[in-house]
């Protein structure tokens, strides 16, 4: 079987060819992940537990606990609970601080992704913009003319990527964006 080979049963279907594109996206993000120093690895597993029901329970079994234990058994923190407030606080400070840190990690993957989509939209206009090209080729030589070969002509035309920004841009200034 060559790669020019386009019988139906040789083609991968459209499952196989999204399977290897998801198993590959996976892989690289797990590369990333690893690639990463092992605290920030631990940073975002800690802040992935601390979104979770098993981390709202943790802390209800806790804060109950203690208050169960410094109003029943031991004195240790009589009401109003001044050192738990103290570690509560505390508790809030560094869960906001891992969070920021977890946001900034996700961001920053977000960032590659958008510019891996950006790549592959730009490869995809190119792959377009040939494919048009060839079809107003063979329409010609075939002696085939309609009206929608004006259009398709002007698709052939490369797009220019900073052209299009800067009309974004434009349109949305003039929205008031």
């Amino acid at each position: 079987m060559t790669k020019h080979d386009t019988h139906p049963a040789s083609a991968p279907t459209i499952e196989a060819l999204t399977r290897h594109n998801i198993e590959t996206i996976l892989c690289l993000e797990d590369d990333q992940q690893n690639a990463k120093p092992a605290l920030y690895r631990a940073v975002s597993r800690i802040a992935a537990f601390c979104g979770t029901l098993s981390f709202l329970a943790a802390n209800a079994v806790v804060f109950v606990g203690w208050i169960l234990v410094n109003q029943l058994v031991w004195k240790l923190d009589p009401y109003p609970f001044t050192f738990l407030l103290f570690l509560v606080s505390l508790e809030a400070i560094f869960l906001s601080i891992l969070i920021l840190i977890s946001q900034n990690m996700s961001l920053e993957q977000d960032e590659r992704r958008h510019h891996l989509d950006l790549q592959i939209n730009l490869l995809t206009e190119r792959e377009m913009t040939a494919m048009l090209r060839l079809v107003t080729r063979m329409a010609s030589q075939m002696g085939i003319e309609d009206e929608g070969q004006r259009e398709v002509r002007a698709l052939t035309e490369r797009t220019d990527p900073g052209s299009v920004l800067h009309q974004i841009v434009a349109a949305e200034t003039a929205h008031g964006h």
